[in-house]
């Protein structure tokens, strides 16, 4: 990254070659992560065959449940850090906690966090959107013209594989290249790149596995596969769809690369603010941008089980 933004354009030969090393690691780590796969495989065929199923279950169980409490406690306490030195004033070492509470650093934050909290809203909103209406016709005509997107898969998980650096450098050249100039609509195009897998993912088991008897209900009365679509699969689909939308908007406001290199440092965003003030000294504006950052994905997925529920509530009324 910092031979990309070398002044000296000569240290673009560097970064990427760089970026070529690095995505030689990666492959590297897969290959070492396949082999362990196959090890693995070998030293437990016995005991995945032997019948004992339970052997072991116990510890397994401990271990899993005590790791994920502990990882759960961690995030937890660093958020209320973060919370803590968002409002906290004079705090003197080694006192425990600040000897007083304010808002200033909120209030500071305030009109600095509007354009980078619209540009990340914008651009968040436009490329899950773009990406939910391809996802939702990809799954769509794989249902009506019965095919298998299992060989194709490897096109979805590439982006997820590769390190972003590895490939968007290329990308700032191809669009260098065509004269296509930093900018919002190039930012947006990166981050879908990013969103669209995890919309699919998040979303074609549950559209898969949607029991057809309620499409052929609606069709032997008459309806069109359109209006099927519309009216019994999405309504049907509301839960997991607001949720795998929620997944790409989270995605999309946590991406810090793509919206550095194709904006050009131009398109800030949360994100992109909240790493340039990492690397200084001031926590108290750490704490209320980082905050600010974790709370807007939060938004997101309490909306994806709010409004199900809502739309519930409201057709239970309905009926009665």
């Amino acid at each position: 990254m910092s031979w990309f933004n070398d002044p000296d354009i000569s240290q673009r030969f560097m970064a990427s070659a760089g970026a070529v090393l690095q995505l030689g690691v990666t492959l590297a780590a897969l290959l070492c992560w396949w082999l362990l796969e196959q090890m693995a495989r070998l030293l437990t065929r016995r005991w995945l065959t032997n019948g004992s199923r339970r052997q072991g279950e116990v510890t397994l169980r401990t271990v899993g449940r005590s790791a994920l409490l502990f990882s759960s406690i961690t995030a937890l306490a660093a958020l209320l850090g973060l919370g803590l030195f968002s409002l906290a004033g004079f705090w003197r070492f080694p006192d425990l906690l600040p000897q007083m509470l304010t808002l200033d650093h909120w209030q500071r934050s305030g009109s600095m966090l509007v354009t980078p909290l619209a540009n990340t809203a914008l651009i968040g909103l436009i490329s899950t959107t773009i990406a939910t209406a391809l996802v939702l016709a990809t799954l769509e005509n794989e249902h009506r013209q019965h095919i298998q997107p299992k060989r194709a898969l490897w096109l979805l998980y590439l982006p997820l594989l590769v390190p972003q650096i590895a490939f968007l450098f290329g990308l700032v050249v191809a669009a260098e290249s065509l004269g296509i100039r930093p900018q919002l609509g190039l930012v947006i195009a990166g981050h879908l790149l990013f969103v669209l897998p995890y919309v699919y993912l998040s979303l074609a088991e549950t559209y898969r596995r949607l029991d057809p008897r309620w499409i052929k209900v609606a069709r032997s009365l008459g309806v069109s596969r359109s209006a099927a679509f519309w009216r019994v699969r999405l309504p049907l689909l509301m839960a997991p769809l607001l949720t795998a939308f929620a997944v790409g908007l989270a995605v999309s406001i946590g991406q810090y690369l793509p919206t550095q290199l194709l904006g050009a440092g131009r398109v800030t965003t949360v994100t992109t603010e909240a790493v340039a003030l990492a690397s200084g000294s001031n926590r108290r504006l750490i704490g209320v941008w980082a905050l600010v950052q974790a709370g807007l994905p939060l938004i997101g997925f309490m909306l994806a089980l709010g409004v199900p529920r809502l739309l519930a509530t409201h057709r239970r009324d309905l009926a009665t």
